[in-house]
């Protein structure tokens, strides 16, 4: 990205027409530079300093949503989002989250005041099945919910019904609509490149992996961090859902396809 963001920025990004699926945008640009900047220099702090860098790389995405939110191009430009409290309907669906968010997300679960509630309804959730911090149509880790979640706003509830959830719902009037709000896919799918890309290039591993079984074959290892920056696999093979960069080279740089 070449100039910061701004309200003109949002404007465009949120005008700008969509020719293709590889096409960026200032937004998706400006949350990609600003976790990556956040984030780079903590890894030549170690494990531990790197893992929770995660936790900045959420508070820079989030303020830059917010930021958007509160600019007229946004108010002006975008159709308002059907999620809310109570939904829930996304929370059906297979989620991606960078490895090192998992990991993040169980040292924090370790050591939270309703550790043994959420403990045990990770232990009870069955594959296939909505997240395992659904409670009552809403997230209960919503402070600490990995990027790919954050950025999901949908139009019609009633396409997540019938998609995420596999519901027959009635149809009464037009039939479901797939279209959501860009801006914020835009804000944290940028935000997720930025956050792997510097694991990426020092040589740790940090694909998308499946979420919840994720976090369930390591929630037990609180030595799992540790392990992952010696080079070590700590997650199943089948729970990789997405290598997000090329090969690295010998010299540690990606290769460019």
């Amino acid at each position: 990205m070449t100039s910061p963001f701004t309200a003109e920025s949002a404007l465009k990004s949120i005008t700008a027409p969509r020719q293709g699926s590889g096409r960026t945008s200032p937004l998706r640009d400006a949350a990609f530079d600003a976790v990556q900047a956040a984030v780079t220099p903590k890894l030549a702090d170690g494990a531990e300093a790197a893992v929770a860098a995660v936790a900045k790389a959420w508070a820079v995405a989030e303020e830059l949503w917010a930021k958007t939110r509160a600019t007229p191009a946004f108010a002006l430009g975008t159709p308002k989002a059907a999620c809310g409290k109570g939904c829930g309907w996304c929370c059906h669906q297979r989620v991606g989250a960078a490895a090192v968010e998992v990991l993040h997300i169980a040292e924090r679960l370790r050591s939270h005041p309703t550790r043994d509630e959420m403990l045990a309804r990770l232990e009870a959730w069955p594959q296939g099945r909505a997240c395992a911090f659904l409670v009552d149509g809403a997230c209960s880790i919503y402070d600490m919910r990995p990027l790919k979640c954050r950025g999901l706003y949908q139009l019609d509830a009633r396409w997540c019904m019938t998609t995420y959830a596999k519901m027959d719902v009635p149809l009464f009037g037009p039939a479901p609509s797939h279209d959501f709000q860009i801006p914020p896919k835009d804000v944290f799918d940028g935000a997720v490149f930025g956050l792997a890309l510097p694991f990426h290039r020092s040589g740790h591993d940090c694909p998308g992996v499946d979420f919840i079984p994720a976090l369930k074959a390591i929630i037990h290892r609180p030595d799992a961090a540790l392990a992952w920056w010696r080079g070590e696999s700590v997650f199943p093979a089948d729970t990789r859902l997405h290598d997000w960069f090329p090969p690295l080279s010998k010299t540690g740089k990606t290769k460019r396809k």
